[in-house]
C-alpha cells in the first residue's frame, strides 16, 4: 500500500511510563491549556466527533485514552437521544480522577452512566465484539505500538461498530502562519505554563506520526471498512470514522 505500517521511531519517547507521568504532571491544567493554546477550537473538534458518530440509543461506548473525561461525558451531555452507557479507560491516575471529579460534579444521572477506569489501550481487558463504539481523542499517536492499538480497538468493537478518531496527522497543516504557531509557540506556552515538557511531546509526536492517509490504510488492513476523514481547523486536526468490517 506504499506505506510502513510499523510504528513510527523519531525523537519523541513514547514509552507508556514516561507518557503517563508527563500526562499526569499536568492533569491540574489539562483542560485549560487545551482551549487556551487551541483557540477553544479543541471543544469544538471533540463536539464534532461526538455529533457526527453513529450512536444507537441503546448502545455502550468505549472512550480510549480519555484523560478528563471530555469525551465520555460529551456523549452523555450533548447527545440527549443516548440513553447507553459510557466507559472511560486511561493510565493515568490524576486523569481518571479528574473525570470522576467532573461527572460527580454533573450529578444524577451521569455518575450512573459512566465508569472510569485505569487501563491499556494495548490490552484491553474486554471480550471481543463488546462495545457499539469506540472513541479516542488525540491517543493514537502516543501508543507505543499504533498497530496493535488498532487491532485493539477493531477487537472490542461489535461488528458494524463505530470507530471515531480524533488526533493530529504529521502534514497536517500547510499554512506556514499556523505550522509556526504550532511548532514554535505552543510548545513554549504551553511548557511554560504547565512547568512540563508534555506540549513539545505533542510538537514532535504529532511531526513523527502517521499522516491522515497512512493511518487509513492502517485501519484498512485490520479490517475497518467505509473509512472517512474531516479535516479540522485548516488540517490541525482530524476526525477518522471507520466500521469494523
Amino acid at each position: 500500500m506504499g506505506c510502513n505500517l510499523s510504528v513510527s521511531t523519531g525523537k519523541s519517547d513514547r514509552d507508556p511510563k514516561k507518557i503517563s507521568a508527563m500526562f499526569s504532571s499536568i492533569a491540574g491544567k489539562y483542560d485549560f491549556l487545551n482551549e487556551l493554546l487551541s483557540f477553544s477550537k479543541a471543544g469544538h473538534w471533540k463536539t464534532r466527533l461526538i455529533k457526527g458518530a453513529e450512536l444507537p440509543e441503546r448502545s455502550l461506548v468505549l472512550d480510549l485514552c480519555t484523560g478528563s473525561g471530555d469525551l465520555a461525558l460529551g456523549f452523555l451531555t450533548e447527545r440527549p437521544e443516548f440513553k447507553g452507557d459510557v466507559i472511560g479507560i486511561d493510565f493515568s491516575v490524576p486523569m481518571i480522577d479528574r473525570a470522576r471529579e467532573k461527572v460527580a460534579e454533573l450529578g444524577y444521572p451521569y455518575p450512573r452512566r459512566v465508569e472510569f477506569l485505569m487501563g491499556d489501550a494495548l490490552d484491553l481487558q474486554f471480550n471481543d465484539d463488546k462495545f457499539d463504539l469506540v472513541s479516542i481523542g488525540f491517543g493514537v499517536r502516543n501508543f507505543a505500538d499504533t498497530q496493535g492499538g488498532v487491532r485493539e480497538m477493531h477487537r472490542v468493537l461489535k461488528p458494524g461498530g463505530q470507530l471515531n478518531v480524533l488526533e493530529f496527522f504529521r502534514d497536517g497543516v500547510t499554512f506556514p502562519p499556523f505550522k509556526w504557531y504550532l511548532d514554535t509557540v505552543i510548545p513554549w506556552l504551553g511548557n511554560t505554563i504547565s512547568a512540563s515538557k508534555a506540549y513539545t511531546y505533542l510538537r514532535d509526536s504529532s511531526n513523527e506520526f502517521l499522516s491522515c492517509p497512512e493511518f487509513e490504510r492502517m485501519l484498512e488492513s485490520v479490517g475497518f471498512r467505509e473509512i472517512k476523514s474531516e479535516r479540522m481547523t485548516f488540517g490541525i486536526a482530524h476526525i477518522v470514522r471507520a466500521r469494523k468490517g
